[in-house]
């Protein structure tokens, strides 16, 4: 995986910043599948506002989903994640080491 660019890291940041898509996406990355049914009967916020997480998750590349008929079901995406930390674990490190 190519290395992170300031902006995408700022954008992954203020992303799990906020508590509740933090709580989705570590449902998430808990399961090897997750149904969007099985998300929203465990948060207290409306269909429309976990599309939107769900949404803000799935454009920085955090999470993929799959359809399946009616259902969309969502899988974390462990590298992108990895990336991030590599990014923040190597902020303040001498680059020449």
């Amino acid at each position: 995986m190519a290395k992170m660019k300031d902006d995408e890291v700022a954008q992954i940041g203020k992303a799990l910043g906020d508590p509740n898509r933090l709580a989705i996406y570590t449902q998430i990355a808990e399961h090897d599948e997750l149904f969007c049914g099985e998300m929203h009967a465990k948060h207290t916020i409306s269909g429309a506002t976990l599309s939107h997480h769900l949404k803000v998750l799935h454009e920085l590349g955090l999470i993929t989903s799959r359809k399946e008929g009616l259902n969309v079901y969502y899988r974390s995406v462990p590298e992108k994640l990895a990336g991030y930390l590599q990014y923040l674990n190597g902020i303040g490190k001498d680059p020449r080491l």
